[in-house]
C-alpha cells in the first residue's frame, strides 16, 4: 500500500512538472492533466489478480506437511 500511494505521489509530480516544462512545446497547452482510467483500471485489475494468485499459492504450498516440500525439492 505503501508503495502505491509513493508511486502515485511521485508520478503524479512527474507528470506535472513535464507538463510545466513543456508548456512552451505543446500548442495548445494543456489546461489540466488528464488520466488515463481505462488503462490505471486494467494494471489496477492485474495486479490484484497477480497478488491472489501469488498469496493463494503460498497458503497452499505453506498448508503441505514440511516433510513433503522437503522431498519435492
Amino acid at each position: 500500500i505503501g508503495g502505491l500511494i509513493l508511486g502515485t505521489a511521485a508520478a503524479w509530480g512527474l507528470a506535472a512538472m513535464l507538463v510545466k516544462v513543456l508548456t512552451g512545446v505543446f500548442d495548445p497547452p494543456p489546461t489540466a492533466l488528464s488520466i488515463p482510467w481505462p488503462y490505471l483500471s486494467a494494471v489496477a485489475l492485474v495486479a490484484i489478480t497477480g497478488v491472489a494468485l501469488a498469496g493463494t499459492a503460498a497458503l497452499r504450498v505453506a498448508r503441505r506437511p514440511a516433510i513433503e516440500a522437503l522431498r519435492d525439492l
